[in-house]
């Protein structure tokens, strides 16, 4: 009986084990971002502290999970073996960073940000979550192209040959469905999770080589001063440009994806920045405000897209990328770079308060006390508005043109052209 039992138990964690995994994940990075908080107020800490507990137990979740089916998980039989092999990759990397920091803290006591058990830690979360987008699009891929066939088919059968009703909703049979409601709910949770995921990690890169928080008594990894305002300067606004307008592009039929990116990156933040911190607690509704540049292009793509799909009667989509070619020829570009200015603009609020120190490192040079960061930082933008726009508003365009040119690179092809037909069939089918 516990044989069976026990078997049962492995078979659901193998089943909803990526999902489980990115709960773990964003478990650990709370826990290393509140860390961050814990080093601007100099709290005590030891490996055993609160953010380090949170950290590791996060690391055990994600790790514990992937191990138990790790025989499945590297199976040749297995689709996603190659992805599985970034995540055993990134747990290794996971595993290795925890005694790596235990004998860093007896080392050396109070570590800083920029450390190599840190750096370590960051790389081995960002490999597991690469693998897990990777199985995630995969999942949604293979689901979107057994869509196609079958309606495909069904359109043949029917003897229809007017193929571009082919992107009329109305006309997709549902008859055989692929997934039943919650398995679509879960794949659509662990999609939203895995962004958002991927998001503070690239975010907490940019932090851990621009924020002046590395020097101890037995070493100095501060990066200069000045070439941290740049990596600020322009990095953040060309994250969020280019990562929200590829989600915009690859995943065009999850409109609310945006939305749902955005906000839980602001509550991650909020919860571990702001309100952690006693100094800033008060400013948690300003920043809760950061949502409103993805509420404004979530509605307006919303309604653009409204347009778009039901004034214009478009040639039939192929997997080569007409909606991509759509893009190029203008539909979509002008509405590209509108998105990219405002995330861009907004960065500079979005990335309160810890751009203060960034910021006030190179400009003013003074030690920051924690009752004054809300002044420094209003000072800092009264002072050096215009170049601190005008960084932004580089940054932003610089993303846009990255993701345009095809730099960054769409995680499935099938994705582009089928996510919204996918997404809204079984939405309409399930009210």
């Amino acid at each position: 009986m516990s044989i069976i039992s026990l078997q049962a138990f492995s078979d659901i964690l193998y089943r909803y084990q990526n999902l489980i995994i990115i709960f773990g994940l964003i478990i650990s990075f709370s826990g290393g971002s509140w860390d961050i908080t814990f080093h601007i107020l100099s709290q005590p800490e030891s490996f055993f502290s609160y953010p380090h507990t949170l950290v590791y137990t996060g690391i055990f979740i994600v790790i514990s999970t992937f191990f138990i089916n790790l025989r499945k998980n590297i199976s040749n039989k297995n689709p996603h073996r190659k992805a599985n092999f970034l995540i055993l990759s990134g747990t290794i990397l996971i595993l290795s960073a925890g005694p790596f920091d235990f004998s860093w803290h007896l080392k050396f006591g109070l570590d800083g940000l920029l450390s190599p058990p840190h750096v370590t830690l960051l790389t081995g979360w960002m490999l597991v979550g690469l693998g897990n987008l990777w199985i995630t699009n995969n999942l949604i891929d293979s689901i979107l192209l057994q869509n196609k066939k079958s309606n495909t088919r069904n359109f043949a059968d029917k003897g229809d040959t007017n193929y571009h009703d082919f992107d009329n909703l109305s006309t997709l049979d549902h008859s055989n469905n692929l997934l039943d409601k919650n398995e679509q709910t879960i794949l659509k949770i662990q999609l939203i999770l895995t962004l958002s995921f991927i998001l503070v990690i690239l975010s907490g890169f940019i932090y851990f080589f621009t924020l002046p928080f590395s020097e101890t008594q037995f070493y100095n990894y501060n990066p200069n001063p000045l070439v941290a305002l740049f990596v600020y300067g322009f990095g953040f606004p060309l994250l969020f440009s280019s990562f929200f307008i590829s989600i915009l592009k690859n995943y065009p039929g999850f409109k609310e994806l945006i939305l749902l990116v955005g906000s839980f990156y602001i509550i991650i933040m909020l919860l571990t920045q702001i309100i952690s911190n006693p100094f800033l607690i008060g400013f948690s509704w300003y920043y809760i405000l950061n949502i409103i540049p993805f509420v404004t292009i979530y509605l307006h793509n919303k309604k653009q897209s409204r347009k778009t799909f039901t004034e214009i009667n478009f040639p039939p989509l192929s997997l080569s990328g007409n909606l991509e070619n759509r893009t190029k020829n203008g539909i979509h570009s002008k509405i590209y770079i509108f998105y990219a200015l405002i995330l861009a603009i907004f960065s500079f609020t979005i990335c309160f308060p810890l751009n203060t120190y960034i910021l006030n490192e190179e400009l003013y040079g003074y030690l920051v006390y924690q009752n004054l960061v809300s002044k420094v930082y209003a000072q800092l933008f009264a002072d050096y508005f215009i170049i601190v726009m005008t960084m932004s508003i580089v940054g932003g365009l610089l993303g846009y043109d990255l993701v345009m040119s095809g730099v960054i690179v769409r995680p499935s092809k099938y994705m582009v052209i089928r996510m919204r037909q996918y997404f809204t069939a079984h939405r309409d089918k399930d009210r």
